[in-house]
């Protein structure tokens, strides 16, 4: 059975997501969730639940690491989801940013991985 991950991110860093996935692809990971799309679900409908649902789904869960993801209510719901459901996370960030230090903080079972300033990930 493949791998499956849930990444987490600021919609800011799309570009980055998709480098990521790509990547994922690649190597035969099976990506749970990435983003909302209006019509994967309709009003009113538990946002919190599915979210919950793709990481309990998921084997590892990657948090993109940036300014944006920082702030963002989102990724810090999402991280403490994994957390609690003791979820092995994987946080990426821009070498040299700090980010990725700063979003290790209170969590548990976490990695950090530090992209260079040209993301680009080869699968050999």
């Amino acid at each position: 059975m493949a791998e499956r991950v849930f990444i987490s991110y600021a919609h800011e860093d799309r570009d980055l997501v998709r480098v990521v996935q790509e990547a994922m692809k690649k190597i035969g990971t099976d990506v749970v969730f990435v983003d909302l799309n209006p019509q994967d679900f309709k009003p009113g409908e538990d946002i919190r639940r599915m979210i919950q649902e793709g990481i309990s789904s998921a084997n590892k869960v990657i948090i993109i690491a940036s300014d944006h993801s920082a702030n963002s209510a989102w990724v810090n719901y999402e991280a403490g989801m994994a957390a609690a459901l003791d979820k092995p996370i994987v946080v990426m960030g821009r070498k040299g940013s700090g980010k990725t230090a700063s979003l290790l903080q209170g969590l548990a079972n976490v990695q950090r991985i530090e992209i260079g300033e040209n993301p680009e990930l080869r699968v050999s």
